[in-house]
């Protein structure tokens, strides 16, 4: 399945967009697909490239580091003089709008097509998918949502951070608190867990759990705080971001290795979160090529869909065994088939999401009722 740069279904690009966030938001989905590709695909690849492909799930990392960044310019850019508790009813209503009703249809999409189709129960699931409480329960099924459960439990807490206890008059290091502990969690943790365990079985004890993820965020949240100030940068430094993230990230990837074991354990999230912090600043304000730019904005705005539902398909490509005889093929109709699928949703379900926000947010607050005198 591919994507024609003439479709008439592909919108108009909105103008003006920011092209550099785009490609980084590109530059995330795209190996968290590889990473998690179909056995046709990984098990036909040359070594090199299976190798590399193994590396593909530090791009959840670029993305807490956007998120951070972009849900932090939504805090420091409101209007300060707003009741608090307009600010939190507009914040949670933007993000929940945005980010619940598709979660909701592919939760349910496991929850009961996949019995009917796979004839398999949803394994591991419970009430605390509901609740975004899954990052500290097994994950059997749905196991790309523990990122959204620190994603969630961000949106719930910074708000209430920035507007009810002003976090917005901080000083910007503070933000940076969140990341330390992180770290410093990590340390303890890893010191604790047993020895002889699988790369697998470290995952939810160090990645998955969000107080002990929240370098990416921590940094994004800088990053806005300080906006201000770095964005006026001239060019040849903002360059200079640019290359010291590529070699922050080379180092990160040459000394902690594509799995949590030894010293990867606690460094590798802060290593990855610093090199993408960089990137951001680097190549927030770049401009694509004319000819890139569509594409780049497809993958862009469908991140988010693509990421929740690929692991679907990768099971609908596994289980009827399909391939059209050639790794790089069987690659092409799987990113194609879920990009796809995400644009399908993006249309019926996020599009609709964006338009239940605009319309409550134009419902005016209610003021309080107050006794009239006789």
């Amino acid at each position: 399945m591919s994507l024609p740069s003439s479709s008439p279904s592909v919108p108009a690009l909105p103008d003006p967009r920011q092209e550099g966030l785009d490609l980084l938001r590109a530059l995330a989905i795209l190996p968290v697909l590889l990473f998690h590709a179909p056995e046709t695909v990984t098990h036909a690849l040359p070594e090199g490239l299976r190798h590399a492909f193994t590396f593909g799930w530090m791009g959840v990392d670029l993305f807490f580091v956007l998120s951070g960044y972009l849900i932090g310019r939504q805090v420091f850019t409101t209007q300060p003089e707003a009741p608090t508790g307009s600010l939190l009813r507009e914040f949670w209503v933007k993000r929940w709008t945005r980010t619940l009703p598709l979660y909701f249809v592919v939760l349910g999409t496991y929850a009961f097509l996949k019995p009917l189709v796979f004839g398999a129960p949803f394994a591991g699931g419970g009430w605390h998918f509901a609740f975004f409480l899954q990052n500290y329960a097994p994950l059997l099924d749905f196991v790309q949502s523990w990122s959204l459960c620190v994603e969630e439990h961000f949106y719930l807490v910074l708000p209430v951070l920035a507007f009810a206890l002003g976090g917005r008059r901080w000083p910007a290091a503070v933000w940076l608190v969140p990341g330390a502990l992180s770290l410093v969690g990590r340390m303890l943790v890893s010191r604790g867990l047993p020895e002889g365990l699988t790369a697998l079985e470290v995952v939810p004890f160090l990645q998955w759990p969000t107080h002990l993820h929240l370098d990416g965020m921590a940094l994004g949240v800088f990053l806005a705080r300080t906006a201000p100030t770095w964005r006026q940068w001239p060019a040849a430094w903002k360059t200079t971001c640019t290359l010291l993230g590529v070699g922050v990230l080379a180092a990160t990837l040459a000394l902690c290795g594509p799995t949590l074991h030894g010293h990867a354990r606690v460094w590798v999230f802060t290593g990855l979160s610093v090199a993408f912090a960089l990137l951001v600043v680097g190549l927030e304000a770049m401009r694509l090529p004319s000819w890139a730019r569509k594409a780049v904005y497809m993958l862009a705005v469908t991140s988010y869909g693509t990421y929740l539902w690929h692991g679907l398909v990768v099971r609908v490509l596994e289980r009827t065994h399909l391939s059209l005889g050639f790794w790089g093929l069987d690659l092409l109709a799987f990113l194609g088939v879920t990009v796809g699928v995400a644009w399908a949703t993006y249309q019926a379900v996020e599009k609709p999401g964006l338009k239940l926000r605009g319309w409550l947010l134009e419902q005016p607050s209610r003021p309080p009722v107050t006794a009239r005198a006789p």
